[in-house]
């Protein structure tokens, strides 16, 4: 499956081949999709949703890698918006298994071949990455943690 990622602002488009391609290839250090004129880029999707009529039409500006180099199995998020240079406000987990060099193949796993499994170690990361990049506030976190601990003391 191919990746069409579009540029917030210029016109300049670019292509990822598979999903192995568009996470190696086509996202700054950070993790954020780009044109091929090095700008910020999106992928648009649309989903039918179950309820009648209702569509799912996400941005996919990003992805948080999870997964630990070299592993068959790579573990990451989207990072999502529902505007094309809006703020992230949700992310999409998924997972890749590539075992094309063992005579396999590559699988994106979402959906229906279930969630992908993460380490304690992975979910922290990827809290730390959301708040490098700016989806979600240290102080935020901090009054999710102190908020938990105090609910938890006084059960």
């Amino acid at each position: 499956m191919g990746w069409l990622i579009n540029c917030a602002s210029c016109p300049q488009e670019s292509w990822a081949s598979n999903i192995v391609d568009l996470l190696t290839n086509h996202t700054d250090e950070s993790g954020w999709f780009l044109c091929s004129a090095g700008h910020h880029g999106y992928i648009e999707k649309s989903f039918a949703l179950q309820e009648a009529g209702d569509r799912w039409e996400p941005f996919l500006r990003g992805a948080i890698r999870l997964g630990a180099s070299g592993d068959t199995y790579q573990p990451f998020v989207f990072l999502v918006s529902y505007e094309p240079a809006g703020k992230v406000t949700d992310v999409w987990f998924s997972y890749y298994k590539d075992l094309r060099d063992s005579g396999g193949r590559l699988k994106l796993g979402y959906g229906p071949g279930g969630p992908p499994v993460l380490g304690a170690g992975d979910v922290l990361k990827l809290v730390r990455e959301m708040v490098a990049l700016g989806c979600v506030s240290a102080d935020d976190v901090r009054a999710v943690l102190v908020d938990d601990v105090s609910n938890r003391e006084h059960r």
